[in-house]
């Protein structure tokens, strides 16, 4: 491990970091709120920054760059980033775990809350819709953007905090990947914001439900979240632009350019089709409950909200059948697609497991028939599907021990279950008592902190954060 690179790069990183308190303290001056919360922070996280980016001068030695020193950059950025971005949340005089869990839930994009955000102050609401903008597309992503000769194997750092896109098929240079994501995530932001104020949203809710759709987040500025507008075309701009938020950027971006491979694409097609069959389901389900239009609107915002990742909610889903609950459930799940700002276990790796399980059968039926697991017309490679079993596994395990442990701190097994389901897939809202209408405030500080780091591994997509805690990595040279 080059302790030295990695602790540069985190400084550049946390350089860069500093800069995104700008916005709130331009909030903090129109509003009238205190400045030290975002001021402090920013100067921090300059300072450490700079006292952990010295010595890396030439480009030589950051060609150095390796997948170790790669997966602890970014592993070490993102904890870095959610204790820097608590820092406001504690100046203003909320408790230190309390503000970690939210700055962690917002960076990740998860958007479960422990705070009424009535009772915030308008530059704190800010700032907390913000880190998921920010946490959208990753700060990893921006970085490359701005440093683009950080390394010439600089591809693993992005992968490494985004994982699934095939960088190719974008631009041929990294650097020109990187700003073309950008462009359009700035794209899709800036035009919900002007959709929304349309109809009739205030500039302020306008600019922070766009950050927190775009970026699949979910935080609201108010508690009952989207039903607060009782807006079925205000519904509609948020789940139309949840739904862009869950698909690979890479599509929209061939999309914008009037290439029309998005319809191609296996990963897109399954995910609408999971999204249609679900909703079809759940609208068959509420119609006694709702009526037919009722129960469609609600259920299809639902749906993509959850399947997405983005956690918004119109209706008290936690009060809906079990069977609906069971699908919304399976749906934090699978999340979005590869190459989005949505969390879950992605599209991509569900339709390659049943693929790879369809194979399973079939040789099992037919050992001397030759076949290969294929994606769009090609081969998948063996360590391809490898990774897809082991991230399975460990996804499947992890929510396993989440759930006991939180079990055992006295929750039932409702709660259990969709909390630890909510927060390793970056959802936010979960059931029982982290339902869509609750939030996160009752748990106990252990469990806030267990669930803080649920949002942190799968954000990270567990490969990156479980290295972190071998011994081994921290002493092995790759």
């Amino acid at each position: 491990m080059n302790l030295r690179l990695t602790a540069s790069i985190l400084g550049k990183l946390l350089m860069l970091f500093s800069l995104s308190f700008t916005l709130p303290l331009i909030a903090a001056y129109i509003y009238n709120d205190p400045y030290y919360p975002y001021l402090i922070p920013a100067v921090l996280s300059f300072i450490s920054g700079s006292i952990l980016g010295y010595g890396i001068k030439t480009n030589t030695e950051l060609e150095s760059l390796r997948q170790k020193e790669s997966f602890a950059v970014v592993g070490l950025i993102w904890l870095l980033m959610a204790i820097f971005g608590a820092v406001p949340y504690m100046l203003f005089g909320i408790d230190a775990v309390d503000a970690f869990f939210e700055s962690m839930s917002g960076f990740t994009t998860t958007g479960a809350s422990v705070l009424t955000p009535e009772k915030l102050p308008k530059s704190l609401l800010l700032w907390r819709s913000l880190t998921q903008w920010i946490g959208g597309m990753g700060i990893i992503v921006l970085f490359l953007a701005i440093f683009p000769n950080v390394a010439k194997r600089s591809t693993i750092l992005f992968q490494a905090e985004y994982p699934g896109v095939n960088l190719s098929k974008v631009k041929p240079r990294l650097r020109d990947t990187a700003l073309t994501l950008y462009k359009v995530y700035l794209l899709l932001t800036v035009a919900e914001i002007a959709l929304l104020y349309v109809l009739g949203l205030s500039p302020f809710d306008a600019v922070n439900h766009a950050f927190t759709t775009i970026s699949t987040g979910g935080f609201s500025t108010h508690s009952e979240s989207i039903a607060f507008f009782g807006d079925v075309r205000v519904e509609a701009v948020i789940a139309f632009f949840a739904f862009l938020g869950g698909t690979n950027f890479a599509l929209i971006y061939f999309l914008l350019t009037g290439k029309s491979i998005i319809f191609k694409n296996a990963e897109f097609r399954s995910y609408v089709c999971f999204l249609v069959l679900a909703t079809a389901l759940i609208t068959a389900v509420n119609l006694e409950r709702f009526g037919i239009y009722d129960s469609l609107r609600y259920s299809a915002f639902q749906v993509v909200s959850i399947m997405t990742t983005t956690g918004y909610t119109t209706a008290d889903f936690d009060s809906w059948s079990d069977s609906a609950k069971l699908i919304l459930l399976i749906l934090m799940f699978i999340g979005g697609s590869s190459g989005s700002t949505a969390g879950g276990m992605k599209v991509i790796r569900i339709y390659l497991l049943i693929k790879y399980a369809v194979h399973q059968i079939l040789r099992a039926a037919e050992p001397r028939t030759v076949r290969a697991v294929k994606f769009e017309g090609r081969a998948i490679k063996k360590d391809v599907l490898d990774d897809v079993a082991a991230f399975f596994v460990l996804y499947i395990l992890i929510f396993a021990i989440s759930s006991i442990l939180i079990s055992l701190s006295g929750y039932d097994m409702v709660t259990s279950i969709s909390a630890t389901a909510a927060t390793l897939g970056n959802v936010g809202p979960g059931m029982g008592m982290a339902g869509g209408v609750e939030n996160y405030a009752s748990f106990s500080q252990l469990t806030k902190i267990l669930l803080s780091l649920n949002m942190w591994i799968g954000r990270l997509e567990i490969f990156t954060v479980v290295s972190l805690l071998i011994p081994a990595f921290w002493r092995e040279r790759w």
